[in-house]
């Protein structure tokens, strides 16, 4: 067993701690406690009451105050306030560990986690805590000039050594969490864990970290883009290791890794603390699933947006793109969802009706240009009900990307319901603005709102999966088309879809099976124009399972295969007029309980232009697994299967039932030839 001391940094952080690492097991033995930033102490020996105690900023609206004690002799409360000293008058009440805003019962050597009321910061507001009784003060920290509360940390991407491992940036929650985003990892290595240890750089002198599933034991899986979060074991925080590493055991290989910076100033891990919200004086019903409410306060807006969704679905609100009436593009919206168990309410502009791709389609602020301006950002999820709670300027100052809010006009509002994709950016909605909503956000206070009810959509039977096989099917006609709702695309791929998907030979995104050393002929209409990013869909075919070529990094270019469909200075070579599957009466997939029943109710609308065409013979250097994709949109394909020899027995569509039975009615193809 090998001690170790903590590295020592020259800001003021609280902590004691014995550690020890069995470095040959792998395992953490670390016995670290780490409560924040120290404020101060209640008077070293007991004050009136009993008082005593010491107080740490968890983060900027919360403390924790360690050894507490108080004989309850005293009616008191625990208040903050911005003044020169404490008072009962010029100070908030702060609620007790339980969220309860009661007289304090006896303490005796406790330790409690408080949260702040909402509006309450101790960057902006608090310059004291106190224990506040019978008009006098019990005892009382004072929270020193520019105190620089602990705050999540960015330490950027893991380093890209082996087995394809790559990842968006890496956050230190806290004390004891990584958040890890868009995670790549091919999944081959034999006895591969998160690591991490003491030692200048990643060696085999380190110890196991759970994975995202809390497992040590088993090696870690593939990853494709998923976004995580992780825990350090036992007792051991990021205070007590220098690096995180996604290692091998087995053969002592480093497959990539991050720093741990020598400065931190992190939040140390506390459950969360209940904090009953303040009502907001405002709501209205924007649809059965989702209530807006709000306040005025000030230059600024607080917002609450609740609703009946789905995990990993976001809520959006915001105003209309136009002045005279409601319209998606133009609009500037907050797009609201838990990420796990974290919510978020991030500032988005819809510059085109399409998913982000570059500066334009729907994106975060801070993707095109402008800067995110929601804050206070809180949520809470009960019986089903997601609520999430954030505060903005009426006026940002960012004509690119915000609209002003005019608290006496009566304004058009955007609103949807729908899908984060695993990159963390919001895909295309499934529930919108059906009508012509408008508030007026200065309004005198009124409350329209019903409960919301916590009963979820009854369940559909997905569409079995169409496979092609490319032993009776060389030619493949590639269209846009909707993606089927709850029974097609997600169902099929486990993703979720912007809304419009491939449709190969007049099949959602079908699986193919093609042989090495054949031909096969692509067909694409997929649109030709990119200044109309909506439709524009050129094809491509990479080893990517995500697609969306044109959206990724240089590094992250280098790290994949493109087939066919791009040349050599990375531009596309598939783009074709555009051609659309759609039901001119709107989306009949949750009633069709059969593909083929569904696929009666589209028909087709080419516009004016020529096709694209290109030939791909798939080799022996060719994967066994490749996809289809959209080189400016991600998740709109899926799978081609490359054989050395045709499945036997393998269910797949024939030519002959891709021929076309129906008609030209009025220009439009009726796909009423699909009976499997």
């Amino acid at each position: 067993m090998v001690t170790r001391h903590r590295l020592m940094v020259d800001i003021d952080l609280s902590f004691v701690m014995t550690s020890a690492i069995d470095e040959r097991g792998g395992r953490s033995e670390a016995q670290t406690q780490y409560y924040g930033k120290l404020i101060g102490s209640f008077p070293s020996s007991a004050g009136q009451g009993g008082v005593a105690g010491t107080v740490y900023a968890v983060d900027n609206n919360r403390l924790q105050i360690v050894g507490f004690s108080f004989d309850g002799s005293v009616t008191a409360q625990f208040r903050a306030g911005s003044t020169g000293s404490p008072s009962g008058n010029g100070g908030v009440l702060v609620p007790n560990e339980q969220g309860g805003t009661g007289p304090l019962g006896a303490y005796n050597n406790k330790k409690l986690v408080l949260a702040l009321p909402e509006g309450t910061t101790l960057q902006d507001t608090v310059r004291w805590f106190a224990v506040w009784g019978q008009n006098s003060n019990l005892g009382h920290v004072t929270v020193p000039d520019n105190f620089d509360y602990p705050r999540q940390r960015n330490i950027g991407e893991f380093e890209r050594r082996q087995h394809q491992v790559r990842s968006g940036d890496v956050t230190i929650l806290n004390a004891k969490q990584f958040y890890i985003r868009n995670l790549h990892y091919d999944g081959l290595g034999p006895d591969a864990f998160f690591w991490a240890g003491q030692t200048d750089s990643p060696s085999s002198s380190g110890f196991k970290v759970p994975d995202h599933r809390g497992s040590s034991d088993e090696k870690l899986p593939r990853y494709t883009g998923q976004t995580i979060t992780i825990v350090l074991p036992g007792d051991v925080t990021v205070y007590d290791i220098k690096w995180l590493s996604m290692w091998c055991i087995l053969f002592r290989a480093n497959f990539g890794e991050v720093f741990i910076p020598t400065d931190l100033n992190v939040p140390p891990m506390v459950e969360d603390v209940p904090v009953p919200p303040m009502p907001m004086m405002n709501c209205e019903e924007l649809h059965r699933d989702m209530q807006v409410s709000w306040t005025l306060a000030g230059d600024n807006l607080d917002v609450e947006l609740a609703g009946r969704v789905e995990d990993g679905d976001y809520m959006a609100f915001g105003i209309s793109g136009c002045n005279d009436r409601v319209c998606m593009v133009g609009s500037d919206v907050t797009v609201a969802w838990y990420d796990g168990d974290t919510p978020r309410a991030v500032d988005y502009t819809l510059k085109a009706y399409s998913q982000c791709s570059g500066t334009s389609g729907v994106c975060p602020d801070d993707r095109v240009g402008g800067a995110d301006n929601n804050v206070n950002i809180t949520g809470r999820q009960v019986n089903g009900i997601t609520r999430i709670r954030y505060s903005r300027p009426i006026n940002t100052g960012d004509t690119t990307t915000d609209k002003v809010i005019d608290p006496s006009q009566n304004m058009y509002i955007s609103w949807a319901i729908g899908p984060i994709n695993p990159s963390g950016v919001a895909a295309k909605h499934h529930t919108r603005v059906e009508d012509q909503v408008r508030i007026t956000f200065g309004r005198q206070a009124s409350d329209m709102c019903e409960m919301i009810s916590s009963a979820m959509p009854a369940p559909v039977t997905p569409w079995p999966t169409r496979k092609i096989k490319g032993d009776q099917v060389t030619n493949f006609t590639v269209r846009i088309g909707p993606t089927g709702g709850r029974r097609g695309f997600e169902a099929i791929t486990g993703l979720p879809s912007w809304g419009i998907a491939y449709w190969l030979n007049g099949l959602l995104i079908p699986e193919l099976e093609l042989k090495r050393g054949w031909n096969y002929t692509f067909i694409v209409e997929g649109g030709d124009n990119p200044a109309t990013p909506e439709r524009y869909h050129p094809f491509y075919i990479t080893d990517d399972p995500i697609g969306g070529y044109t959206q990724k990094t240089p590094a992250e270019k280098q790290q994949i295969n493109v087939f066919a469909g791009v040349d050599e200075r990375g531009m596309p070579t598939a783009a074709g007029r555009y051609c659309e599957y759609n039901n001119p009466n709107g989306d009949a997939s949750e009633t069709s309980e059969t593909f083929a029943e569904y696929a009666r109710t589209l028909q087709v609308d080419c516009r004016p232009g020529q096709s694209a065409q290109f030939t791909w013979t798939p080799d022996d250097n060719t994967p066994d697994l490749v996809y289809y994709h959209c080189f400016t949109h991600q998740y709109l394909g899926w799978k081609i299967h490359v054989v050395d020899e045709f499945t036997s027995g393998a269910v797949g569509v024939s030519a002959g039932t891709l021929t076309v039975m129906g008609a030209l009615i009025a220009g439009a193809l009726l796909l009423s030839y699909i009976d499997v």
